[in-house]
């Protein structure tokens, strides 16, 4: 029996062309292959659209689904970098001069705490997506993290040494050096907040960056970074880090990555080591979005900076 396939009529419609027709909500296990040889299994929810011609009717949805499914399974041994298979083969298959497909997913990392070394759970918001053309395929890559930011304003109105009268000054230059640098350095407080850093690039070079790459870079440029669990060292090493760039250990200041930053120093510094993977052409371009969720403020407040390359 011969069964009407109602999406192949060319008659009886507006012909007039769309750029993006599929469906979304695909569930199905991925394996994501991140780093020379790790690679985890992931339930990845996945949008997977067609581009359609201005003469015919409609795309076959239940076989964008069919495709996506066979497409994952065939190629699930190799693990995926990007989804640029995919989207190639969906195009291949519904006859469309464009696809995109993208995957959206938890990548679970493992971190160290800075002085006790713990093992923490970290799982990081993840999109895939890749568009192929007829001549060419665009690989995408997004990683979203949550660490901190200290205030640079909030630090430097509260540090003791823009509060101390003259006599009180006078007292502190009669101190040794080291307890007067760590006096001067502190201050009465200054807030910090959630912040939440999101980064996509474009890979040139998928198979040299990878998770774990973007995510190092991102938690590099926020004030400190965030744990799910710290010891009472760890959250010393933590605030002072966020506070000052570094941490006193036994009586000595250790320089660390960190330190009071605003959205605008974090974007920045995101963007200035990203434009040396440029450089080295391992990603054509980038987009970083940074939003701290302020703690000083009501009404849910949100400082919001967004950097793209040229």
């Amino acid at each position: 029996m011969t069964l009407p396939d109602v999406q192949q009529q060319t008659e009886g419609f507006p012909h007039i062309s769309i750029q993006k027709v599929g469906i979304e909500n695909i569930k199905t296990p991925l394996p994501v292959f991140d780093g020379k040889d790790k690679m985890i299994s992931v339930m990845a929810t996945i949008n997977s659209y067609c581009s359609l011609n201005a003469g015919l009717r409609g795309i076959n949805m239940s076989r964008i689904g069919q495709t996506t499914f066979e497409a994952v399974h065939e190629l699930s041994d190799k693990g995926f970098v990007t989804l640029g298979e995919l989207a190639a083969k969906l195009r291949t298959a519904h006859k469309s001069d464009w696809a995109y497909i993208s995957a959206s997913f938890d990548f679970p990392l493992t971190i160290k705490t800075p002085v006790t070394q713990l093992d923490t759970p970290k799982v990081l918001p993840v999109t895939m997506t890749s568009e192929a053309g007829q001549k060419s395929c665009r690989n995408f890559l997004t990683v979203t993290t949550t660490e901190t930011s200290l205030c640079p304003c909030s630090k430097e109105m509260s540090l003791l040494k823009n509060n101390l009268t003259d006599s009180e000054r006078a007292e502190i230059e009669k101190l040794p050096a080291q307890l007067k640098e760590k006096i001067l350095a502190a201050g009465f407080g200054a807030h910090n907040q959630k912040s939440e850093l999101t980064l996509t690039v474009e890979l040139s070079k998928p198979e040299e960056i990878y998770i774990g790459n973007l995510y190092s870079i991102l938690a590099s440029c926020a004030s400190a970074p965030a744990f799910a669990m710290l010891k009472r060292p760890d959250e010393k090493w933590v605030t002072e880090v966020a506070y000052s760039g570094g941490f006193w250990n036994e009586g000595k200041f250790e320089k660390k990555e960190g330190g009071p930053r605003f959205v605008e120093d974090i974007a920045r510094l995101a963007a200035d080591k990203l434009n040396a993977l440029k450089k080295d052409e391992k990603i054509a371009g980038y987009k970083i979005q940074i939003k701290n969720y302020e703690s000083i403020h009501n009404d849910g407040i949100v400082a919001v900076a967004t950097l793209t390359s040229d």
